[in-house]
């Protein structure tokens, strides 16, 4: 639960595809005792060791068993399939005690044996899955079993928050990994319809701790059409087809608030970010001029400097977002620095910078030292009228600069392969979504060898001073078990982060969500999934 996510739809962590084919129903007919809300896009993988977009962590979260669950609502680490688990003095060994008589979905006994398995296939480099980097030095992680209900993990050094980690990490048969079909969560995926929904189904098996007494999941299944069209998910939620939305978009939730206001929610400031990055890496097929605006640091911050990010919020997000100048939010109060210093803001700054950098302005275009116009595009992606309304914003923004903006809207597989496999791009939009108030939860974002550092993805080496820095200090405070010198390290990237602008941060977008009055048991959280959180305890009223 940890890793931070890109989020493409129309609210916050990669999304994409078509609208769905129809106009006033449902992919398919609800089942008796079935839930139904929506994702955005097809989920780029069913299989809970790859996921890295917003949608497949949805599934995930919802059919995954695991060790450990952080919970959403008090942000504390509850044991979940561990009965116990307990944490060596030096911080370097996890032992996992299994409860009694666990089960998957189909019926099999979950051992150790199968806690192993998962937990070995994860850090594999094999497998690439995105959370092994949690694990700082994921192939040198031992893992082995006492008995049957007994695992031993074995860290080369302290990982700070070590028990969060486990919330990513979906338990699976040993040896007959499933993609979701068997599974130790409360649902197991039973259908998919590409372009059209996923159906979940109730896991018989499930026992929740504590709760011996219950039979849980409680609601029969869960369907999630895919449909990339807010404006048809509003409608289809006022008709009572759908019980929820989670991170309604701005304008469609005023429109809910006029019509059905008692089923809206403002929970206020998010620890999401939105943000405007530049590609610099040396492989992208870009001309070699744009490159050197993009890798100079001056530029970037010229850039941050022009942008008005209180009109981004007031027009783009109708007030429903604050200005950012960090990747950390104000409301995540432990660990946000009160001490940053931001670039001067205004575009007169923004004309000063550039000049000294070797710009020059001419007949309304601003021209680089070598003569070339400078122009660029900006990627996002289609159906998100917030971002889309940012672009243009920004567009306007740098146009006084005499910057010429382009604003293109890609669906999702065609913004994947620019963004993750061509690097054909040159600047692009989009939100993160931080899923854990503490840092760790970004280690994939701003370690240098990470496939989602996202301005110059996969290096080898840090490519620049300052990026071996931030590797440095996030390695720090991953480890270390001093709080202050936690802080300190964060404190640090923060103020990089502020002076050499690899990310433009524009807004913090509010929590917003929309639910049904017959759905029971929802108590909303700002962390990610701040609805379906306790998705076992949720259900629909009978009729009287």
């Amino acid at each position: 639960m940890r890793m931070v996510y890109y989020l493409l739809g129309c609210s916050f962590l990669f999304m994409g595809m078509a609208p769905l084919p129809f106009a006033g129903a449902q992919a398919a007919p609800r089942l008796p005792g079935e839930l139904a809300w929506t994702i955005g896009y097809d989920p780029k993988s069913f299989d809970p060791a790859k996921v890295d977009d917003e949608d497949s962590e949805e599934i995930r979260y919802l059919t995954a068993g695991v060790l450990l669950r952080f919970s959403r609502l008090t942000q504390r680490v509850e044991p979940q399939l561990a009965e116990s688990w307990t944490l060596s003095p030096d911080g370097k060994i996890v032992t996992f005690r299994l409860r009694e008589g666990l089960q998957f979905s189909d019926g099999s006994s979950l051992t150790s044996r199968d806690v192993a398995w998962s937990l070995r296939h994860v850090l594999s480099p094999a497998t690439a899955a995105p959370v092994a980097s949690e694990f700082l030095s994921p192939e040198t992680v031992k893992v082995d079993t006492a008995d049957d209900r007994t695992v031993i993990v074995r860290l080369p050094r302290r990982v700070i928050g070590i028990g969060k980690v486990f919330d990513e990490i979906a338990i699976e048969p040993a040896e007959r990994a499933s993609e979701g079909r068997i599974t130790s969560g409360p649902f197991y995926v039973a259908d998919y319809l590409r372009a059209q929904y996923v159906r979940l189904r109730r896991n018989v098996h499930y026992r929740p701790p504590g709760r011996a007494n219950d039979t849980l999941p409680y609601a029969t299944g869960v369907r999630l059409d895919i449909l990339n069209n807010p404006e048809m998910q509003v409608r289809l939620f006022r008709r009572g087809e759908y019980d929820l939305i989670e991170g309604v978009a701005p304008d469609y939730f005023e429109l809910l608030r006029q019509k059905t206001p008692a089923a809206v929610r403002d929970l206020g400031p998010s620890l999401n970010t939105e943000q405007l990055w530049f590609n610099q890496s040396s492989n992208a097929p870009i001309p070699q001029w744009e490159k050197t605006w993009f890798q100079n640091r001056a530029f970037r911050v010229a850039v941050a400097q022009a942008i008005n990010r209180d009109d981004l919020a007031r027009i783009a997000y109708q007030g429903h977002a604050t200005a950012a100048y960090d990747f950390i939010s104000p409301a995540n109060k432990l660990w946000y620095n009160r001490n940053l210093t931001a670039p001067q803001m205004g575009a007169a700054a923004a004309r000063g910078t550039l000049t000294r950098a070797g710009f020059v302005l001419k007949d309304s275009t601003l021209l680089d030292g070598a003569g070339h116009p400078v122009k660029f595009s900006i990627l996002t992606n289609a159906g998100n009228a917030a971002r889309l309304k940012m672009a243009t914003l920004i567009q306007e923004d740098l146009k006084s600069l005499g910057i010429q903006v382009s604003v293109v809207a890609l669906d999702f597989p065609a913004l994947i392969e620019r963004l993750m496999h061509t690097q054909d791009y040159e600047a692009c939009l989009l939100g993160l979504e931080n899923v854990d108030p503490d840092p760790n939860s970004m280690m994939n974002i701003w370690l240098s060898s990470s496939p989602n550092h996202q301005w110059n993805p996969s290096q080898v080496e840090p490519a620049t001073p300052w990026e071996a820095e931030i590797d440095r200090d996030m390695k720090e405070q991953a480890s270390t078990p001093d709080d202050a010198k936690r802080k300190h390290a964060v404190d640090r990237v923060q103020q990089i982060v502020a002076d050499e602008q690899p990310f433009i941060y524009l807004v913090y977008p509010n929590t917003l969500y929309a639910l049904s009055p017959k759905l029971t048991g929802v108590q909303p959280a700002i962390l990610q999934p701040g609805l379906v959180w306790n998705v076992e305890r949720l259900r629909l009223q009978e009729k009287p």
